[in-house]
């Protein structure tokens, strides 16, 4: 599994990080575009679906900050809106790793399949 990468047209602007950023190095791409979710509604969006699909695909090969880092990574970063980018996270974490999600649509997709 890939992820999509900023066209090269495009001019990303990242905020610098505090000290203490605990990002893996060979991550770096991935934390700087993660640096643009406030102000880049389609890489809020690459960060949601990542959330979305975190449980359900394998992306230990493809060079992305896990979910168990985001709030540590909003923490430990500058933003024009502090509490904007904590919501953002947040939001994405809870996503990303809320207990029984594949449970829970195995379960709908049984009852309706049993309802048929």
């Amino acid at each position: 599994m890939t992820v999509p990468r900023p066209r090269a047209t495009e001019r990303v602007t990242t905020l610098p990080c505090r000290a203490g950023c605990g990002v893996d190095p060979a991550l770096r791409r991935h934390h700087d575009r993660l640096l643009t979710v406030e102000s880049d509604v389609d890489e809020m969006l690459e960060l949601i679906e990542l959330a979305v699909t975190w449980g359900e695909l394998d992306y230990s090969g493809a060079g992305v900050v896990p979910p168990r880092q985001w709030m540590e990574f909003a923490a430990c970063h500058e933003w024009r809106d502090p509490n904007r980018a904590a919501r953002i996270f947040s939001v994405a974490t809870d996503i990303a790793l809320r207990v029984g999600r594949q449970e829970t649509a195995d379960l709908l997709l049984s009852k309706v399949a049993t309802a048929s």
